[in-house]
């Protein structure tokens, strides 16, 4: 298994961890994933893939997907699609590159009002194990034992890949709680990103907004 493919199994247990009805409502983390995978795969990357042009793509098309999951409107996953694609980096970095900082932008969201609690972390170590490499699985260990830093992810973030970054933060948590806004809120900074935009990808995952 690649990173690629990674990130969209953390991203489900993610969703399986919070209590995402989307994803018994979809017919369970199988029919999910090949959800996922058709919507990021239309956008130009198999996300089974390896390295190769058309990761932030297929970042983008997973992120579609995962916006419609959390209950954002009907509108949400293209506008949050057209949102994402006035990014780019010059030139676009691999794509275990940029799974990885995907993964790390979840992992980090996750922690950032205190650890993963039990239960959740056993329950996303379950959805990524099946056919993951002890490799793969190392790097999310390492990510979920590793600080909590949002000015270092933001140092890591090649520039052109910021909402991506934050996107998929935003995805990972419900940010209803001091520490998540907080957290969220230095992570915007840090990526140069304006609070309207902010505002606007938190309303294409159907979340709280972070700016009144």
């Amino acid at each position: 298994m690649s990173l690629m493919n990674m990130v969209t199994k953390v991203a489900i247990g993610f969703a399986i961890a919070k209590g995402v009805g989307a994803v018994q409502k979809s017919g369970g983390i199988g029919n999910m994933m090949e959800q996922l995978k058709s919507k990021a795969g239309s956008a130009g990357q198999n996300l089974g893939g390896g390295a190769g042009a058309g990761a932030l793509g297929g970042i983008g098309g997973l992120l579609g997907g995962l916006a419609a999951a959390r209950g954002g409107t009907d509108a949400a996953p293209q506008s949050l699609e057209d949102l994402l694609s006035r990014d780019a980096p010059k030139e676009e970095p691999p794509a275990e590159e940029s799974a990885g900082l995907m993964i790390r932008a979840m992992v980090q969201a996750a922690r950032c009002d205190g650890e993963i609690d039990t239960n959740e972390r056993e329950t996303l170590m379950a959805t990524i194990g099946e056919d993951a490499t002890p490799a793969d699985m190392q790097f999310v260990r390492e990510a979920m034992n590793a600080p909590v830093d949002a000015a270092g992810l933001a140092k890591d973030t090649p520039q052109g890949m910021e909402t991506q970054v934050y996107s998929m933060s935003v995805m990972a948590i419900e940010p209803d709680h001091p520490a998540e806004a907080q957290y969220l809120h230095e992570l915007a900074t840090a990526l140069g990103i304006n609070e309207a935009t902010v505002n606007e990808i938190h309303d294409s995952f159907g979340v709280q907004r972070l700016y009144s």
